[in-house]
């Protein structure tokens, strides 16, 4: 069996963790080429995953070898331009989270997916969670009710008290704390409750550290065109002991609660927990929902299975966004057409 030709553009931490070590696991895969700027990590990275060849440039790795499938891990301002290149050259490309700085950018990149019929699928790993689907299930079936009320939110502790990267310039980033942890708990949402129709959005943002040239702290409210409500909180910044990551959803014949996964729903005029078992250790959660996006991603370019984090629900999403750092800077909430 002829093996899938992959290379991967930026070598940070995401790509050393959660992409080329589950690229080598599969035997049909083949990891042809590496590209980063970065010339440090290249023998330490070309040995370890025993990689051929290594690029300084992109649009050199993507002219000179024969790619069946890129992912692209570099910083977010690279994401849309990188997308292009690829599905004018009909590669499908895994790209992480953000699609792209704007909406506009990622409905271009949807477009051009859709008009040239090449894959993109959106790194939101928090789908190929097992609680996250177990939970979806759950929900699919109306055993909680109607929903009117979801909550969530993703607090770290004080640690980026110095540290000024890409992350914190937004040329580089796009956004602070609300692209880089909030984006992933409003996906979750609308991936749980299957798109719900976002009528307006309010958001709030700080600066705790001023040298940031972005929010590193915010909080959010959306309202669902059926009159729910769901409030996002999430800070880079806070003074805690620990860091803190949930999702509470309540509807009108129970609750759920994720990190860890708990169900509970009226039966009989009793509150009872009807949580399936599906024990495993946080750390193996993410990894596990990373091989997951992983192995799903080649296994939509082999035409195996349907995509389950589109560039389409990138851009609904990145709409939301947009929306919410209008809403910021206008001090105002926006209501979305």
């Amino acid at each position: 069996m002829k093996k899938l030709r992959v290379a991967v553009v930026g070598l940070g931490k995401i790509a050393q963790i959660a992409h080329l070590p589950f690229l080598k696991k599969m035997e049909e895969v083949e990891i042809v080429a590496v590209c980063d700027v970065d010339e440090k990590k290249m023998s330490a990275i070309l040995s370890k995953f025993k990689i051929p060849r290594w690029y300084n440039l992109f649009d050199e790795m993507i002219e000179k070898e024969e790619i069946d499938a890129l992912h692209i891990c570099t910083t977010n301002h690279y994401h849309y331009p990188m997308a292009l290149m690829a599905l004018q050259k009909g590669i499908p490309a895994l790209i992480e989270k953000p699609i792209a700085l704007n909406v506009a950018d990622a409905e271009r990149i949807a477009e051009l997916s859709a008009k040239t019929k090449v894959p993109v699928v959106v790194g939101m790993h928090n789908r190929f969670r097992d609680d996250v689907q177990l939970l979806k299930e759950f929900l699919n079936e109306k055993e909680l009710g109607d929903l009117f009320y979801l909550k969530a939110g993703w607090l770290k502790k004080w640690t980026r008290e110095t540290l000024l990267t890409w992350e914190t310039q937004k040329q580089y980033a796009g956004g602070g704390v609300l692209m880089d942890l909030g984006i992933q708990l409003i996906d979750m949402a609308l991936y749980l409750l299957n798109k719900p129709v976002i009528r307006s959005v309010r958001m709030f943002g700080y600066n705790i550290k001023p040298q940031f040239e972005v929010e590193d702290s915010m909080l959010a409210v959306l309202e669902t065109a059926d009159g729910m409500s769901m409030t996002f909180e999430t800070s880079w910044n806070l003074h805690l002991d620990h860091d803190i990551q949930y999702q509470h959803l309540f509807g009108k014949n129970g609750s759920a609660y994720l990190n860890p996964l708990r169900i509970q729903k009226v039966l009989h005029g009793n509150l009872v927990t009807v949580t399936p078992i599906a024990e495993e250790r946080v750390r193996d959660r993410y990894l596990r929902a990373y091989e997951r996006q992983v192995r799903h991603f080649i296994n939509v370019v082999k035409g195996e299975e349907e995509n389950m984090s589109s560039a389409r629900d990138a851009v609904e999403t990145m709409r939301i966004i947009d929306a919410l750092y209008r809403s910021m800077k206008e001090g105002k909430e926006i209501t979305l057409g």
